[in-house]
């Protein structure tokens, strides 16, 4: 097999999470993560993987409020996955969050859903989570890489937002 073709196979990938809090003067708004870096490795043409290194699940966020009002969790990329011009498609590249300990409600519950550069809803606080509740999220991520994809270390950023309903 000629070397170019071994090397059209292979795919590293790994991204960076980042928390971002919208917070309001009035509140106490805390968002934390594990920061465990989501990294795919090694993969082929046409190969699927699920990160869950923790069991069921890959990395964790905790939220926090103490605005006595409802919030809500999103998650987005701030771009396509990206290794100079060339992208990996977005539908490739799904999340999925496990039931939160919190009662809220969950957008998605434990469905891969895949990835948008808008912020997509994973969870709105229930009214006993106003006050410093810690409500804990376990996410794990799945990426298929299409059968033409071209080499290369692909990168992007998962961003976290967390805001209170004003």
């Amino acid at each position: 097999m000629p070397r170019q073709t071994v090397l059209r196979r292979a795919i590293i990938l790994s991204l960076v999470v980042v928390g971002l809090n919208a917070e309001p003067a009035h509140a106490a708004l805390t968002l934390t993560t594990d920061h465990r870096s989501v990294s795919f490795g090694l993969m082929q043409l046409d190969e699927e993987k699920t990160l869950a290194e923790q069991g069921s699940f890959h990395n964790q966020i905790t939220c926090a409020s103490t605005g006595g009002r409802l919030w809500y969790l999103k998650i987005h990329v701030l771009q396509p996955l990206t290794a100079g011009a060339e992208t990996v498609p977005l539908e490739a590249f799904k999340w999925a969050v496990t039931t939160p300990n919190g009662k809220g409600n969950v957008a998605h519950s434990n469905q891969l859903t895949p990835f948008n550069v808008v912020p997509d809803l994973v969870y709105i606080s229930g009214a006993n989570e106003a006050a410093g509740t810690t409500v804990t999220f376990q996410f794990r991520y799945s990426l298929k890489v299409p059968s033409a994809q071209l080499t290369g270390v692909y990168n992007t950023t998962i961003r976290f937002t967390f805001t209170e309903i004003l």
